[in-house]
């Protein structure tokens, strides 16, 4: 007597490939997860259709079961590769570039608020007026000293270019090269950050002592520009009145002294 197979008919065999699909599908979603409930589930469904499989296997003679569990497995295996695919696809984030469009119109707007800016600017400055002045100062006027040559030296000879006075002695022990110093470095840096010559003027309150070659000698030894100046008691006496200048003896002894002045 001939055992009955399993398969009745064909239409059970697909029902029991499509089972299969579903449950691999539904296990492999579960691993994913990490859903361990699911795992229990598919367990249990593998153990029910495992004695039909059991039975599929020995009747390896009919050609439709064996095409339909390839068919089985390879839809299996596209199903998982095509989500794993898109999944892979779809977790990449494209990057936004810049076009060409919106760069131009950030350059445009830019070089249009600089235009703008450099616009109000020049209207304030032309919106502001000249104050009318109240008067000159009372300091300074023509004078005429002896120069580094012996010849006189006028004040005219300085007018076109800015020149810096200082007024001491070359007997002074401290406070007069303290200031021809700073002087000389004051000049140097304003010549080199403002390009334009600056001439320094030593001009002395001690005529008495201080004749042309004395003060000649003691100029070069601050600064190779420095224009040293003297003159008579008089014409000293006039200058420093004309710049508001204060200098006054002590009273030591006539050839051994100091002088008492301001220091501009």
């Amino acid at each position: 007597m001939m055992r009955r197979s399993p398969w009745t008919s064909y239409s059970q065999l697909r029902s029991f490939a499509r089972s299969v699909r579903l449950c691999l599908e539904q296990q492999e979603q579960n691993v994913c997860r990490g859903a361990t409930s699911q795992k229990l589930q598919v367990k249990n469904c593998g153990e029910t259709w495992r004695p039909v499989v059991r039975n599929f296997s020995s009747q390896s003679s009919r050609s439709p079961p064996s095409s339909s569990s390839s068919s089985s497995s390879s839809s299996t295996s596209s199903t998982s590769s095509s989500q794993s695919s898109s999944s892979g696809f779809s977790s990449r984030i494209p990057p936004q570039a810049v076009s060409y469009g919106s760069l131009a119109a950030l350059m445009l707007t830019g070089g249009g608020i600089v235009a703008y800016y450099k616009y109000l600017r020049e209207e304030h400055i032309k919106s502001v007026k000249t104050l009318p002045s109240s008067g000159k100062a009372a300091v300074g006027g023509p004078w005429t000293l002896v120069g580094p040559t012996g010849k006189p030296f006028e004040s005219k000879s300085l007018e076109g270019e800015f020149s810096l006075l200082y007024f001491g002695f070359t007997f002074c022990p401290d406070i007069c090269p303290e200031e021809l110093e700073k002087i000389a470095e004051s000049v140097n840096l304003l010549e080199k950050l403002t390009k334009r010559k600056i001439q320094p003027v030593f001009i002395t309150i001690d005529p008495e002592r201080d004749d042309r070659e004395t003060v000649n000698d003691y100029c070069e030894e601050f600064h190779p520009r420095l224009i040293g100046l003297t003159g008579t008691k008089d014409q000293i006496q006039k200058i420093t009145r004309l710049y508001r200048v204060y200098y006054s003896k002590t009273n030591d002894s006539d050839d051994d002294y100091l002088i008492d002045h301001s220091i501009i």
